[in-house]
């Protein structure tokens, strides 16, 4: 029997100029979670959509909030 959880996430992409080679860069990334038994608040209850949807915008603008490193230099550090 094979179960399927509902998933919910935000994405995005940022771009703007390598701190270590100067060549413009350009990423996108992914943040999601599903909702299921197994993720829980610090409540203890089953976290609800909202809880993940916010959870997932806050990673994102933290993540976008970081500087962009070209895709090599990203490798390097």
């Amino acid at each position: 029997m094979r179960v399927n959880f509902q998933e919910y996430g935000a994405s995005g992409k940022k771009s703007g100029t390598c701190p270590k080679c100067g060549k413009k860069a350009t990423r996108s990334n992914k943040f999601w979670q599903t909702q299921n038994p197994f993720n829980k608040n610090a409540e203890g209850h089953i976290k609800s959509a909202q809880e993940i949807m916010a959870e997932c915008k806050e990673k994102l603008f933290a993540w976008k909030r970081e500087p962009v490193f070209h895709a090599k230099c990203e490798q390097e550090t």
